[in-house]
C-alpha cells in the first residue's frame, strides 16, 4: 500500500514541476500589478511655506493652499486678489519670518524669491529651501512669471492648473488689447490708449516711484501696445525714483497713479504749484488704478491689464476733464 502511493506520487511529479512555473508567473504578474497601482498614485503634494507674495498669488491662482504666508494683512491690502484665506498661518515678516512658528508647522519645503538667498541658512535648519528668480537684471518678469509658474506646478503636482493659469493670464491680455484697440479708433482729447503713459506710485508729496523697463508693469505695456513715457533708469525690480519734476519730460503723456495715496499726500499736492504745472495734470490726463503689488507674477499681470483697460477706455467715455473719469490725486 506504501509502495503505490509512492508510484502514484511519483508519476504526477513531472506534472507537478510543470505547473510550478505558471504558478510562479502568475505570484510574479500580482506582484507586478501591485506595483504598477501603487506606482500610479500621485506622491503628496509638498506642504509650503512662502515669503515672497508673488509665488504666494501663483499658488494659490493654482488652487495651492501654502501652510504658512508672510504677512497676510499686509499681502491682502497690497496683491488683492487672490486673496489668502483663513486657516493660513501667518509666519511673520518676509524678511525675519518667527522661527518659532516655522518650526510648529514643519513644512516640507520653504519658497522664497532669489533676493531672500541671505536667508537660506537660517530657514533650512528648519526645512529646505526653493528660491526662484522672477525679478532680475535681466528683466523679462512676465516670461520668467510662467517659467517659474511651471516649475510650481510640477513642484506642488498642478501641472495642468498651471499650464492653465499660462494660459488664462494670455487671455486676459489679449482681451484687454482687444478692448484698448477699439477705443484707439475712437478720437478723443484725453487720457487715452494713444497716449504715453507715466506709472506712478506716490512716496510722498514730492517723490514717486516711476515703472519702466524690467518691471511686470512694462511687459504688460508692451503686449497691449501702450508707450510708456518714462526714459530713466530702473532698478532690476523695474522702478525708478522721481522728483515732480521729472515727470514734465513728455508733454502729451497721461498719468496713472496707484491707490491708495500715502497718509497726507493728497493735501500736500492740492497746494503744490510743480504737481498742478505738470502737463498730464494741466490737461486734465490723471487717473487712479486701484490697489496692486508692484513685483507679482501672472495673477497681478492678468488684473492689470485688466485694470489698464478699464482706467484707459473710462477716459475716452467721459468728456474731457471731468473728474468722475479722471481723478486728480488732489481731488481725493
Amino acid at each position: 500500500m506504501q509502495r503505490r502511493t509512492l508510484l502514484r506520487r511519483a508519476a504526477l511529479l513531472p506534472l507537478l514541476c510543470l505547473d510550478m512555473p505558471r504558478a510562479f508567473a502568475a505570484s510574479g504578474a500580482s506582484a507586478a500589478s501591485g506595483a504598477s497601482a501603487a506606482s500610479s498614485v500621485p506622491a503628496r503634494a509638498p506642504r509650503v511655506v512662502v515669503l515672497d507674495w508673488g509665488l504666494v498669488e501663483t499658488l494659490l491662482a493654482m488652487g495651492v493652499m501654502p501652510a504658512g504666508v508672510a504677512e497676510i494683512d499686509s499681502y491682502n491690502a497690497s496683491v488683492v486678489a487672490p486673496a489668502v484665506p483663513r486657516g493660513v498661518t501667518d509666519v511673520g515678516l518676509r524678511l525675519a519670518p518667527s522661527l518659532e512658528l516655522l518650526q510648529q508647522i514643519a513644512p516640507d519645503l520653504i519658497l522664497i524669491n532669489s533676493s531672500q538667498e541671505s536667508q537660506r541658512e537660517m530657514l533650512e535648519r528648519i526645512a529646505p529651501v526653493r528660491a526662484f528668480a522672477v525679478y532680475t537684471d535681466a528683466g523679462s518678469p512676465y516670461h520668467r512669471s510662467c517659467e517659474v509658474t511651471l516649475q510650481l506646478g510640477k513642484l506642488c503636482k498642478r501641472e495642468a492648473a498651471a499650464q492653465a493659469l499660462i494660459d488664462g493670464t494670455q487671455h486676459a491680455i489679449d482681451t484687454a488689447r482687444a478692448r484698448l484697440d477699439h477705443a484707439r479708433t475712437s478720437a478723443h482729447d484725453a487720457l487715452g490708449p494713444a497716449d504715453p503713459l507715466y506709472l506712478i506710485r506716490f512716496f510722498d508729496g514730492r517723490h514717486v516711484g516711476v515703472y519702466g523697463a524690467r518691471s511686470l508693469f512694462q511687459d504688460v505695456m508692451d503686449a497691449l501696445a501702450l508707450r510708456n513715457a518714462w526714459r530713466g533708469p530702473t532698478d532690476y525690480w523695474g522702478i525708478g525714483v522721481a522728483g515732480l519734476e521729472q515727470l514734465a519730460g513728455a508733454p502729451d503723456a497721461g498719468l496713472l497713479y496707484f491707490d491708495p495715496l500715502p497718509a497726507g499726500v493728497d493735501r500736500q499736492l492740492a497746494s503744490n504749484r510743480l504737481w498742478r504745472a505738470l502737463p498730464p495734470v494741466a490737461g486734465g490726463r490723471v487717473a487712479a488704478l486701484p490697489p496692486f503689488w508692484g513685483f507679482g507674477m501672472l495673477p497681478s499681470a492678468a488684473r492689470f491689464a485688466d485694470a489698464l483697460a478699464d482706467a484707459l477706455t473710462a477716459a475716452l467715455a467721459t468728456a474731457p476733464h471731468e473728474p468722475s473719469a479722471l481723478r486728480d490725486p488732489q481731488h481725493t
